[in-house]
């Protein structure tokens, strides 16, 4: 069986920075991982998620720490506007076009070989510090969910999600934006402000 811990990167300023509530949600999700039997830590290229595994990599021992443009910050799927709801398609469009030209021609291709990279049952534990929408991605396939329903859900800053492969069953996903390891104050950050209401 392989596990697969996968969280986003701590939150980070409007340069892409982490700011120091980001730094403070790493090195609790590094404390709560203390414990963890992990083979590797994967990062994206994104500054902010490399900070997020260097400091979540130092509670960790001597764990290797690495780099991978597979998670990376791109849309993994690009939908056809007949795929989606009509009401949620605006909005869908609109986010899908912040992301470069190049991030969405090279997305999908970078979306379906992190799946053959990551999402399989090989036996260990990996952890993946990431992106929202790659957090998702992992969940819809993990879920078998259309491609394009990695959109409309969020990944909190930090917030673990555990999913476990293996031969003899379909892939289950034990949690999703697990953010026990913060205090109140720190939970929740990245998601839009309307969807933090109550929570």
């Amino acid at each position: 069986m392989r596990t697969l811990y996968v969280a986003r990167h701590g939150e980070a300023d409007e340069h892409g920075v982490l700011t120091d509530r980001g730094a403070e949600q790493a090195r609790l999700l590094g404390e709560r991982l203390a414990g963890v039997p992990l083979a590797a830590v994967h990062h994206s290229p994104r500054p902010r998620a490399a900070r997020t595994a260097a400091i979540v990599g130092a509670a960790l021992g001597d764990v290797p720490v690495r780099e991978s443009a597979l998670i990376g910050d791109y849309p993994p799927y690009l939908p056809l506007a007949s795929e989606l709801p009509w009401a949620f398609a605006p909005t869908a469009t609109a986010y899908l076009e912040q992301f470069s030209v190049d991030e969405r021609s090279g997305g999908p291709a970078l979306g379906a070989k992190a799946l053959e990279e990551f999402a399989t049952p090989e036996s260990g534990r990996q952890l993946l510090i990431t992106h929202s929408q790659i957090v998702c991605w992992f969940v819809r396939a993990a879920l078998d969910a259309p491609e394009w329903r990695w959109l409309g859900i969020n990944a909190a800053n930090t917030g673990l999600t555990i999913i476990e492969y293996s031969d003899y069953r379909p892939p289950c996903v034990v949690t999703f934006n697990d953010l026990a390891h913060l205090p109140p104050e720190l939970r929740w950050t990245g998601f839009p402000d309307e969807r933090r209401a109550g929570y």
